[in-house]
């Protein structure tokens, strides 16, 4: 854990001084008198601003949604935009050279231009996706009992299934309008960041609150020891990062959809989603009939979403199979 001076106008105020250094200093200031070296109080917002700036694709993933959707924007517009990260030019031609997308006769791909052209854009988002699902999601989360592996895997799946499913929403209102598919990617893949972002602050920094807690840690226990839980700090950092409500509104209610204001059947689909990818993780071989007696999801939200379990299911082992093909052609 780290200390800080408790007197806002010490330079003292905003630093993480060690364990080791304040007690040695008998947890008193040097810099001012009377100040004293204690453990910064928690705040939500203050986990925020100590987290280091977004990762490029990350980045990318907004601006290209909305060129994605925008009937004006071409080629170019979307090549502009993914230039900005060389190792993403790398993998999208390594993508459009796999077995999958090059014929037998074609010819090496080797510029961008080409790999966006025989890939396709939405190709080419899943891909942006997947790079920026390597960079945040590459840490074990200890306080939530899963690996960094186990978190991508659930991460990209999560996408490729909402992106797939989000089409066939039965909404019962006439009014409701469709989620455009890149939309719908996007709540899949950020769908846990904020597990990430807890766990990494309480590993760069440490959290007294939770260094005895019993793990892995469940919404009540974030409420009761941090005063907030992973999708409240989800909701928060991805604000930060102007994310569109759209996006954060489903992840912030994914536990409670009946709470939300917004794209509630989006936010159903998503809890029925995750909770099935969790349920059949990769290397999962059961038959899709054993999978339909064992999933049981929310019958309220199975019901706003309208989807026959056995669709979601299907979608859901095509998703393992397409996460194993970018993992082999992207490695």
């Amino acid at each position: 854990m780290s200390y800080h001076c408790n007197n806002s106008e010490c330079d003292l105020h905003k630093a993480h001084l060690p364990q080791s250094a304040a007690t040695k200093l008998d947890h008193r200031c040097f810099l001012c008198d009377g100040g004293e070296l204690v453990v910064p109080k928690l705040t939500l917002d203050g986990i925020i601003k100590e987290v280091e700036s977004l990762p490029v694709a990350l980045q990318i993933l907004p601006r290209l949604q909305l060129l994605l959707n925008d009937d004006n924007s071409n080629i170019d517009d979307i090549i502009n935009v993914t230039r900005a990260d060389a190792s993403l030019v790398t993998q999208l031609i390594k993508i459009s050279n796999s077995a999958i997308y090059s014929l037998s006769e074609s010819r090496f791909c080797n510029s961008i231009e080409e790999a966006l052209n025989r890939i396709g854009f939405n190709t080419a988002y899943r891909v942006v996706g997947y790079v920026a699902a390597k960079q945040i999601f590459q840490q074990d989360l200890e306080i939530y009992g899963m690996t960094g592996l186990s978190l991508w895997e659930a991460s990209v799946r999560t996408a490729n299934c909402m992106q797939r499913l989000s089409s066939m929403i039965q909404a019962s209102s006439d009014s409701y309008v469709i989620p455009d598919d890149t939309t719908a990617y996007t709540v899949g893949l950020l769908h846990p960041i904020g597990k990430m972002l807890v766990n990494h602050y309480h590993e760069t920094y440490g959290i007294p609150a939770i260094t005895d807690a019993d793990y892995p840690l469940n919404e009540d226990a974030e409420k009761m020891h941090l005063g907030f839980n992973h999708r409240e700090a989800a909701a928060k950092l991805l604000a930060h990062w102007n994310f569109q409500e759209e996006v954060i509104d489903p992840i912030l209610h994914q536990s409670n959809p009946l709470s939300s204001k917004g794209d509630r059947p989006l936010a159903c689909l998503l809890h029925v989603v995750s909770s099935a990818v969790l349920q059949f993780p990769l290397g999962c071989e059961l038959t899709l009939d054993e999978m339909a007696e064992k999933l049981k999801p929310n019958h309220e939200y199975a019901a706003i979403v309208g989807i026959p379990k056995r669709d979601i299911l299907k979608v859901l082992l095509d998703s393992a199979e397409e996460c194993s093909h970018l993992t082999k052609s992207l490695s």
